[in-house]
């Protein structure tokens, strides 16, 4: 990013020696690194919450499509109920239909005889 060799650096310091001079110098330097330091802390923290913002939305999107998935398999489900309900009730009506007229041919006949 920044391309700093060591003369530009060599220059600062000496600048910032005679400007603040021997005394001052140290404690600048002290502050300055204390808040290089926070600065990078909080970068750290930054792009740490912006990884768990990333992982939390891959989650979101994992568990939409899981859901979306089973919403999927129980309406297959439901169908497949529905039809074999109703291919079942067709069959037990028609057995009860059969011995229905079971019943009342063995009625209309007072002897007992089959036609």
């Amino acid at each position: 990013m920044f391309e700093i060799g060591f003369s530009e650096l060599l220059v600062c310091f000496l600048v910032a020696l005679v400007v603040l001079g021997p005394e001052k110098l140290p404690k600048v330097a002290r502050t300055v690194g204390r808040w290089t330091g926070q600065a990078k802390g909080y970068l750290r923290n930054l792009t740490a919450e912006l990884d768990r913002e990333a992982q939390l939305g891959e989650l979101r999107k994992q568990l939409e499509d899981a859901k979306r998935a089973v919403q999927d398999g129980a309406q297959s489900f439901k169908e497949s109920v529905h039809k074999e309900a109703g291919t079942l009730q067709t069959s037990v009506q028609q057995e009860v239909d059969a011995a229905r007229d079971a019943v009342q041919t063995a009625a209309d006949d007072p002897a007992g005889k089959k036609p």
